[in-house]
């Protein structure tokens, strides 16, 4: 009897430190701040959560053992103003500030595969659409003449690897300190840290390193919108999606129909 005790304490601490473990946050999120959103697109769906230029171009797909939204290919939308072609919105609910975190895999150039890609090219780094092999992140989304996002690229230039605001007007960068661009490996995670502070007029962006930041943006406009993700033309995998926030608004607004 004392035994089947012990085993029954022993497996809740088990279980409540899993609980505690899958449900862990940022040691250094800010005060007031839950979990307002959660996506590891384990179920079918969770590809009806998203609202997308073109859904024909995404798909759940397993890699690397698990199952996550993959962009497969660009996506058939012309936006109003030069900006990225595939985009895919979390749907319902809008965010001020917030602190996101999720896996990216950027995994070709275009519509091919990386390791396609680095095999028709001898030097890679001098083939076409390398330099700005890429993921966006998208936030304060109000419709697809008004947003900002964050263009993470292999090398920055006034094009690529910039916060940029998409105001009635072609994207124009606005950041105010980036690095020289990141290396998205050969089929390999990354994880990303996105912090939007609405009070202060700030956005930083981190990669695998969640201390120090590689792009910085003051005075970001658009106080409140929607959430996504995706590529201005290449491809690749979204997967373990957490936004913290002190707040968040539900919406009915649906684009890209």
């Amino acid at each position: 009897m004392k035994k089947s005790i012990v085993r029954l304490l022993v497996f809740s601490l088990l279980l409540a430190l899993l609980v505690n473990l899958t449900t862990a946050k940022p040691a250094d999120l800010p005060d007031g701040y839950t979990l307002q959103y959660e996506q590891s697109f384990d179920k079918k769906s969770s590809f009806k959560e998203f609202m997308m230029t073109d859904s024909s171009a995404w798909s759940l797909a397993k890699v690397q053992g698990s199952q996550v939204l993959s962009l497969e290919g660009k996506s058939e939308y012309e936006p109003p103003h030069r900006s990225p072609y595939n985009i895919a919105l979390i749907k319902g609910r809008t965010f001020g500030s917030f602190v996101m975190e999720v896996d990216i895999q950027q995994s070709g150039v275009k519509g091919t595969p990386i390791k396609e890609y680095m095999k028709e090219y001898e030097n890679a780094d001098r083939a076409p659409g390398y330099a700005h092999r890429d993921h966006c992140f998208f936030f304060g989304f109000q419709d697809p003449a008004h947003y900002m996002y964050i263009h993470v690229a292999k090398h920055g230039d006034n094009n690529a690897h910039n916060v940029f605001v998409v105001n009635e007007s072609p994207r124009t960068p606005i950041t105010d300190f980036r690095t020289i661009g990141v290396d998205w490996g050969v089929e390999e995670w990354k994880k990303i840290r996105l912090v939007r502070d609405v009070d202060k007029g700030t956005v930083a962006l981190y990669f695998d390193d969640m201390l120090t930041p590689i792009m910085i943006a003051d005075e970001v406009p658009f106080e409140e919108g929607f959430i996504g993700f995706g590529s201005f033309d290449d491809i690749g995998h979204v997967d373990n999606i957490k936004i913290w926030a002190p707040t968040s608004a539900t919406s009915k607004q649906v684009f890209f129909k």
